[in-house]
């Protein structure tokens, strides 16, 4: 498994493995990077995203029946989110859809985008598309509400407002392609970053008092946010509408993979369980796997769950019956160790 070049700052040589990488726990002090992802600013080393590249005069119209939102609509320096799903809607890959030029990309995590490329080239046939693994880049997020003066400390100008507007900034390490993000917390940006440079990069970063975060504080961000991790709280067995996803599905654009199902689900009116984030009441963090109770019926089960210093107590995704969807709904959490008591949270 590769270790990404910025896990040589981890705190006592803390880290984690996602995705097919080894990234840092902590730089510092867990604690202290959350407050700077939640109050001003931190870089987090997102070495887990890969992104897939496609070219070709076909790309636009081949993606717009395939992907769930609309991409012919989608101008150069634009983009959007959306989800690439099987035709009984259920989740390949959610990805964020980048605009160039001559090209399309889509930045996701590593397994989503490998899932990605398989599914995808299946379905090109005469069509002048091509798709490939972009090797070139790494991804790093600048998170926080005071991002954008983290940008221009360190030289780089921030793009437009809009989510996942993006533009190119020239530096001195080679050019980085930043991304507008909306989620988690306040926000933030995407930097793709020439690998080879990265770590110099980074360095430079720090040296103008960016500061940084390790994966246990980004995980209490996510989890905090209601914003679900493919291969985590999502995957090949999640239905679009099972997850929040409302933005990165179009209405309007018509035929695409899964559409059918999407639209029938929505006709309907519900599915029968989401993904929702909970405030556990007690001091033990559960694990991902644990059940979810409402008086002896298991209605749910637990995907990720860490510790939250703005709630001093753990936090959880899971999912949950529609009867029990409601912010304040009380549920408890069965661990090996006992019972939890927990609350359902709304989405950041």
């Amino acid at each position: 498994m590769p270790r990404s070049a910025l896990a040589a700052g981890a705190r006592d040589g803390a880290s984690v493995d996602m995705d097919g990488w080894t990234v840092a726990a902590t730089y510092d002090d867990p604690a202290r990077e959350y407050g700077a992802l939640r109050e001003s600013a931190a870089l987090v080393d997102w070495a887990f995203r890969g992104r897939l590249v496609a070219t070709g005069a076909d790309r636009v119209d081949f993606l717009q029946g395939m992907l769930s939102n609309d991409v012919r609509v989608l101008a150069p320096g634009s983009g959007c989110a959306a989800l690439l799903l099987t035709e009984q809607g259920k989740i390949v890959a959610d990805a964020i859809v980048l605009a160039l030029a001559d090209a399309i990309v889509l930045d996701a995590r590593g397994g989503a985008i490998e899932r990605a490329r398989e599914a995808l080239n299946r379905y090109i046939v005469a069509d002048d598309v091509e798709l490939a693994v972009d090797d070139a880049t790494h991804a790093c997020a600048l998170l926080g509400p005071q991002a954008d003066a983290a940008l221009l400390r360190v030289g780089m100008t921030p793009p437009p407002s809009q989510a996942y507007a993006h533009e190119v900034c020239a530096t001195a390490f080679g050019d980085v392609r930043v991304v507008r993000l909306p989620a988690p917390g306040d926000g933030g940006v995407l930097c793709l970053v020439a690998r080879d440079h990265v770590a110099t990069w980074w360095a430079a970063c720090v040296d103008s008092g960016v500061a940084t975060a390790g994966f246990t504080a980004f995980e209490a961000l996510r989890i905090e946010s209601g914003v679900p991790a493919y291969g985590v709280d999502v995957g090949p067995d999640t239905l679009a509408l099972e997850a929040p996803y409302a933005g990165a599905i179009s209405f309007d654009k018509g035929c695409y993979l899964g559409q059918e199902v999407v639209e029938r689900v929505t006709a309907r009116g519900h599915v029968n369980r989401k993904l929702v984030p909970l405030v556990v009441e007690a001091a033990e963090v559960p694990h991902a796997g644990d059940a979810i109770v409402a008086g002896d019926k298991e209605i749910g089960r637990v995907t990720s769950a860490t510790w939250s210093w703005r709630a001093g107590r753990p936090v959880a995704l899971g999912y949950v019956r529609r009867e029990h969807l409601a912010p304040g709904t009380t549920v408890e959490v069965r661990t090996a160790s006992g019972t939890l008591h927990a609350v359902v949270q709304a989405h950041e």
